[in-house]
C-alpha cells in the first residue's frame, strides 16, 4: 500500500511529531511511505529509512508588522499555493491512503483531492481545545473521511455524540527503559512547549507557594516556545533563579526522566499528554490537572499519581508538598505507574494501527 503523510513540519520536538514518527515506523514494514511537509526542515525524530521526504517549500511566516489586511492576504495566498502544490504531488504519487493530523491540514487535503475515502486523520489534540473555526472544520469534514482515530476516550465520546464515527487509538509509548529513576535527586520535572495552554507561569506560582523550595528541591522545565521570555522574567520576579532550571528540548530525554523524582503537569487543555506516559514509564509519579482530555486516561488518581481538578491551586500545592516530603510515597506511586502504563506499549498500538489501515484502505 502507498501511504502519503502530509504534515506542516516534522522539525519541532513535540509530542505530536514524536507520535507521527512512530506511526511511520509502525506502517513502514509492508507499505511504501511518502512524507510531504510544507517546509524543508529535517525531522527532529528519526524516521524510517525507506520514507521518501518531499518538501513543498512553503513560506508560512506571517508579516507580523504588517496590517491585518496584508496578513490575511498572505494567509489566503499561502493556503491556495499550498493546495496547488499538494494537489500536484498527490496526483503524481496516486496514494492509496493520505494520513494527516490537523483540521487545517485536512482542509488542504480535501481541496487537493476531493476524495474522502482515501483520507485518514489521526487526532493529537482535544476537540475541547480547538477554536471555533477548527471545530467547524472537524465537525463538517470528519463525518466524510474514511477513518478518524482519536487518542482519548473523552474525545471519542464527544465525536460519537455528534454522529462522527471514530476509533480510539491512544498514543504509543516511545520507550519503556529497563532502568528506572532512583529517586535520589530532589528534582521535579516538567516538559512541554512554552505556550499559554501549558500554564508554565502558573506552575512557577504553585512551585514558589509550595514547600518544595525550602525543602531543597529544584524544578527543571524542558521546552521552548513563544512564552520563553515571559517564563524567564517570572522566575526572576519570584526570586527563584536558584531553584528553577530551563533547558531546550533534548534527544537524551530518557536521562532527564531518570534523573528526576517527580513530574508536574499544569496544562489547562491537552490531547493525550504523552510526556505523562513517558514519565510513568520511567517510574515517575505525576501530579496533573484533570484537564480535558488525556490525563484521566493515563493517571489513576491515588494509585499511580494524582489528578487535581482544574483551578484547584491549593490541591495541586498539597500534592507537591506530599510527594516532596515523602520519597517512599514517590516510590510506591512510581512503581504502580510503570506497571499501569504498559497498556500503551508500542507493540499494542502498532498492531491496532496496522489493523485499522489494512481494513479501511
Amino acid at each position: 500500500m502507498k501511504i502519503v503523510f502530509y504534515i506542516n513540519s516534522m522539525a519541532p520536538a513535540g509530542g505530536i511529531e514524536r507520535v507521527i514518527s512512530q506511526h511511520m515506523h509502525f506502517l513502514s514494514g509492508k507499505n511504501e511511505l511518502i512524507l510531504i511537509t510544507d517546509d524543508s526542515e529535517v525531522s527532529f525524530y528519526e524516521l524510517p529509512i525507506n520514507v521518501k521526504h518531499i518538501h513543498l517549500n512553503i513560506d508560512t511566516q506571517l508579516l507580523l508588522k504588517e496590517s491585518r489586511f496584508k496578513r490575511a492576504l498572505k494567509i489566503g495566498y499561502t493556503f491556495f499555493k499550498n493546495v496547488n502544490l499538494l494537489r500536484r504531488k498527490i496526483k503524481e504519487i496516486n496514494p492509496d491512503c493520505i494520513y494527516t493530523a490537523h483540521p487545517l491540514n485536512l482542509l488542504k487535503v480535501v481541496f487537493s483531492i476531493r476524495n474522502y475515502k482515501k483520507i485518514l486523520v489521526t487526532e493529537h489534540a482535544s476537540i475541547t481545545g480547538y477554536n471555533s473555526i477548527y471545530k467547524k472544520i472537524a465537525f463538517v469534514f470528519y463525518k466524510k473521511i474514511k477513518l478518524l482515530a482519536v487518542p482519548t476516550t473523552l474525545d471519542s465520546e464527544i465525536y460519537n455524540q455528534y454522529g462522527i464515527k471514530n476509533e480510539y487509538l491512544p498514543n504509543p509509548l516511545p520507550f519503556y527503559p529497563k532502568e528506572t529513576t532512583s529517586y535520589k535527586n530532589k528534582l521535579a520535572l516538567n516538559i512541554g512547549r512554552f505556550t499559554n495552554d501549558k500554564q508554565h507561569l502558573l506552575l512557577l506560582d504553585l512551585w514558589v507557594r509550595s514547600n518544595a523550595v525550602k525543602e531543597g528541591w529544584t524544578l527543571k522545565i524542558i521546552g521552548k516556545g513563544e512564552n520563553h521570555d515571559k517564563i524567564r522574567f517570572k522566575i526572576k520576579e519570584l526570586g527563584i533563579e536558584n531553584s528553577v532550571i530551563i533547558i531546550p528540548p533534548t534527544k537524551d530525554i530518557i536521562e532527564e526522566y531518570l534523573n528526576a523524582s517527580l513530574f508536574l503537569f499544569t496544562s489547562r487543555a491537552e490531547g493525550f499528554g504523552l510526556v505523562l506516559a513517558e514519565a510513568m514509564a520511567c517510574a515517575l509519579p505525576c501530579v496533573s490537572f484533570n484537564c480535558p482530555s488525556g490525563p484521566r486516561d493515563i493517571i489513576t488518581n491515588g494509585d499511580d499519581g494524582y489528578l487535581v481538578e482544574v483551578g484547584d491551586e491549593c490541591g495541586f500545592i498539597d500534592k507537591i508538598n506530599l510527594l516532596t516530603a515523602n520519597i517512599d510515597m514517590c516510590r510506591m506511586l512510581g512503581a504502580n505507574a510503570r506497571l499501569n502504563i504498559a497498556k500503551f506499549s508500542s507493540e499494542k498500538i502498532s498492531e491496532k494501527l496496522n489493523y485499522l489501515v489494512d481494513s479501511n484502505f
